[in-house]
C-alpha cells in the first residue's frame, strides 16, 4: 500500500495523486479569474476641461479680488471720485465675491456629480457677474488700464466657463448612462 496513509478516518492520497488534484484546482481558479464578469460599463461624462478651467479660475479670482480692491483704494485716495459712485462701485466688488463663490461651488458640484441642476443655477449666477464685468470695463466712473486688463481676463474666464458649462449640462442631460 505504497502512496497512501492511514492516519485519518479515510485514506488520503499521497504523492502524485494529491499533487494532480491540487494542480487541477489551481488551473480552475486561474481560469475563473481570467473570465470577465459582465458588468455594465459606466461612461464618465464629467468635463475635465471645465474642471481645469474652474481650478485656475479659483486662483485667478483670488488674485483679481485683491487687485480690484487695491485699485479701488487707489482710486478713492488719488482720483476725485464722487462719494456716491465710489460707494456703489465698491459694493459691486463685494457683491462679486458673494456671487462668485457659490457659482464656482455649484458648477464644480454639477460637473463632478454629472448633474444638470447645479450647473443651471451656476449659469443663473453667472449673468449678474457678466453684467458687473461689463460695467467695470465700460461704465465705471474711472476706468484704468488695469481695470480693462483685469476685467477682460475675468470676463474671458467666466465666458469660457459658461460655454463649457452649457456643453456639459447638455451632455449630462442627453447621455445614456451605460454602454
Amino acid at each position: 500500500q505504497q502512496g497512501f496513509s492511514q492516519d485519518g478516518p479515510g485514506y488520503v492520497p499521497m504523492g502524485g495523486g494529491a499533487q494532480f488534484r491540487q494542480r487541477q484546482l489551481n488551473e480552475a481558479d486561474a481560469a475563473a479569474k481570467q473570465m470577465p464578469v459582465k458588468k455594465p460599463v459606466r461612461r464618465v461624462l464629467t468635463s475635465l476641461t471645465l474642471q481645469i478651467l474652474i481650478f485656475f479660475s479659483i486662483w485667478w479670482n483670488c488674485f483679481y479680488y485683491v487687485l480690484n480692491i487695491l485699485v479701488f483704494v487707489y482710486k478713492g485716495l488719488v482720483l476725485p471720485y464722487p462719494q456716491q459712485n465710489f460707494d456703489m462701485e465698491f459694493s459691486f466688488a463685494w457683491l462679486y465675491i458673494i456671487l462668485e463663490i457659490p457659482r464656482l461651488f455649484l458648477v464644480t458640484k454639477g460637473n463632478k456629480a454629472e448633474q444638470v441642476v447645479p450647473i443651471v443655477f451656476s449659469l443663473i449666477l453667472a449673468l449678474p457677474l457678466l453684467a458687473m464685468y461689463a460695467y467695470f470695463i465700460d461704465f465705471q466712473t474711472y476706468v484704468l488700464k488695469i481695470d480693462l486688463i483685469l476685467n477682460g481676463i475675468a470676463l474671458g474666464f467666466i465666458g469660457l466657463q459658461v460655454l463649457l458649462s452649457i456643453f456639459a449640462a447638455y451632455r449630462f442631460a442627453t447621455a445614456t448612462r451605460f454602454v
